[in-house]
C-alpha cells in the first residue's frame, strides 16, 4: 500500500467519523502547502535549457489528523501526519525527495479569527530516488532526520477553514550527501479544513 492511498482512506475514516469527533471535542482536519526553502539536492536540466531544482524544502505537503479545543477554552492541540514531496519528471527519467512527517502543534487562539502556535515535527521516511537517464547522475538513498520544530500562523474564516504561514526547521542526514547533512528548514503558505 502506497503513502498516498494510506492517506486518503485515514483521511476517509476521519470524515465518516465526524459526528461522533465533534461531540467530544475533537475534530478531524485535511490541509495543504506549498513550500520552500531548504538547499538544492540536485539540479535537473531539460532538453532546450530549462532547469528544475529539487530541493529539501519544497514543494508540496499535505495532511491529515485531528484537533482538539476544550469548549471555552482559548487552547488547540492539533496531531497530523502528512506526505511532504518535491518532484522533477520527463519522459527519459524523474526524480523526488519525499518524505512523511509527524507533527504534534499547540495553538493559542487569540480570538475568533487569529491563531498563533507551534510545536515539533518528525520526518519519517525521507527518501531521495532516481530513475531512468539520471540514475547516471544519482542514486537512491534514505535520510535521517532529528526531532525539528514548527512556528505557525492561522487566519479562521467561519467555523471550517483557514489559510496560514509557517517555518519548519529541521536537518536532513545521510553518508551521500556533500558534508553529511543538508537543512530542510522551510517556509510554507497554506490551507486547512475542519470538519
Amino acid at each position: 500500500m502506497n503513502t498516498k492511498t494510506l492517506l486518503a482512506g485515514a483521511a476517509l475514516a476521519l470524515a465518516v467519523a465526524t459526528p461522533t469527533f465533534a461531540a467530544e471535542g475533537l475534530r478531524p482536519v485535511l490541509g495543504a502547502d506549498f513550500t520552500g526553502g531548504g538547499e538544492t539536492l540536485i539540479d535537473v536540466e531539460y532538453t532546450g535549457g530549462a532547469h528544475r531544482k529539487i530541493s529539501s524544502g519544497g514543494l508540496m505537503h499535505v495532511f491529515g489528523g485531528v484537533e482538539y479545543t476544550e469548549p471555552g477554552s482559548a487552547w488547540t492541540l492539533q496531531a497530523t501526519v502528512g506526505y511532504h514531496f518535491d518532484r522533477a519528471s520527463a519522459s527519459n527519467g524523474s526524480v523526488s525527495f519525499s518524505r512523511i512527517p509527524v507533527e504534534v502543534l499547540g495553538f493559542w487562539n487569540v480570538n475568533d479569527h487569529w491563531r498563533l502556535g507551534g510545536g515539533l515535527r518528525k520526518a519519517t521516511s525521507s527518501r531521495f530516488e532516481v530513475s531512468g537517464v539520471l540514475n547516471d547522475y544519482a542514486s537512491d538513498f534514505n535520510m535521517r532526520t532529528s526531532v525539528g520544530f514548527v512556528l505557525q500562523g492561522e487566519y479562521q474564516f467561519g467555523q471550517h477553514g483557514s489559510v496560514f504561514l509557517r517555518y519548519v526547521d529541521e536537518t536532513y542526514k545521510s553518508n551521500y550527501l556533500v558534508g553529511g547533512e543538508v537543512d530542510g528548514s522551510h517556509g510554507g503558505l497554506g490551507f486547512a479544513w475542519r470538519f
